[in-house]
């Protein structure tokens, strides 16, 4: 994003410009919400009228929904934020609450830090690092589950260091110092290695340390014309699903709630519950595979659609 918007909001914030990046960014990340959305309102209904559970109920309730439809969901309507609380209908949309938050903001987080003095930078990022640390290590002792409040502060800590992060890309001087491969493959390893084996002793520490981790990636891969690991990220597949990421987390959910629904219902237990290592394994393939055409088929007819019919019809008229 920073590099998106860095010529519109480099020298200032007009409102035009503002409206016109809010806007866009609505249109971007709205339309699967709801749509998505919609089907878990569907599956309430099923639930109601066909297998005759309850439905619109825990954490299906109708505040919960409330809050889901006007992105308000991060901020937690039934309980004290630093509690945890069930405000997701779709587990994975606590995100885009906050991210829009974040959004709001951005604009003017992005002048001010382009502006400030190159040499502030270091102290700026590691100042925003720390700060993190003490964020998960006082809320929630884990980056999983930081809602309400200290999640808001959570995503503009990391769009802080995001953007100080662009900052050392974009001067660039830091090439001749390094093996750019090498330093991506260490990047790779270490966030790997986080994601795969838990330091359940010290869980903040653990999950605080990926976001350094993910810095040095981003630098090492856009600066780096060559290589095996360029060529990899570079390839067919991994740009398209990279382009089609965002349906694919917001689909996902949906159909782990559909799944253990009909699971449940036609063998009174839960799904998963004595697979052996294969069933499992074939399990989650074929999970991977639904998901993955799912999340095709939703870019293809709802988030591209959506986005480009937002874009051409009321967002032409600001």
């Amino acid at each position: 994003m920073t590099h998106v918007y860095v010529e519109d909001f480099y020298s200032k914030v007009t409102l035009d410009k503002y409206s016109s990046y809010l806007f866009s960014r609505f249109a971007r990340f709205y339309p699967v919400h709801i749509f998505i959305l919609s089907l878990f309102i569907g599956l309430e209904v099923v639930k109601l009228f066909l297998l005759n559970n309850s439905a619109f109920t825990g954490k299906f309730n109708l505040t919960a929904l409330f809050a889901n439809i006007f992105l308000l969901q991060a901020f937690d309507l039934n309980c004290t934020p630093l509690l945890w609380c069930n405000t997701y209908w779709n587990e994975p949309a606590w995100s885009i609450s906050v991210e829009f938050v974040i959004y709001c903001i951005f604009p003017f987080l992005l002048f001010i830090l382009l502006n400030k003095n190159p040499k502030s930078d270091l102290i700026i990022y590691t100042f925003t690092l720390f700060s993190i640390l003490l964020l998960i290590t006082f809320t929630r002792g884990n980056l999983d589950s930081i809602i309400g409040i200290p999640s808001i502060a959570r995503c503009g800590l990391e769009c802080v260091l995001s953007i100080i992060t662009y900052k050392v890309y974009r001067r660039g001087n830091y090439k001749k110092y390094f093996n750019l491969n090498l330093l991506a493959i260490i990047a790779i390893t270490w966030i790997i290695l986080i994601m795969h084996y838990y330091w359940h002793d010290l869980r903040n520490i653990h999950d605080w340390l990926i976001l350094p981790a993910f810095s040095l990636l981003i630098l090492a891969v856009s600066l780096s014309n060559h290589g095996v690991i360029l060529k990899v990220l570079n390839s067919r597949l991994m740009l398209y699903l990279g382009s089609i990421s965002y349906s694919i987390y917001m689909v996902n959910w949906f159909f782990q709630e559909l799944l253990n629904l009909f699971w449940n219902y036609h063998f009174h237990d839960v799904f998963g519950k004595g697979f052996t290592k294969d069933e499992a394994l074939t399990s989650l393939g074929a999970f991977l595979m639904i998901s993955i055409l799912a999340a095709s088929l939703t870019y293809k007819f709802v988030e591209v659609p959506m986005r480009n019919y937002l874009k051409s019809t009321i967002f032409v008229k600001q």
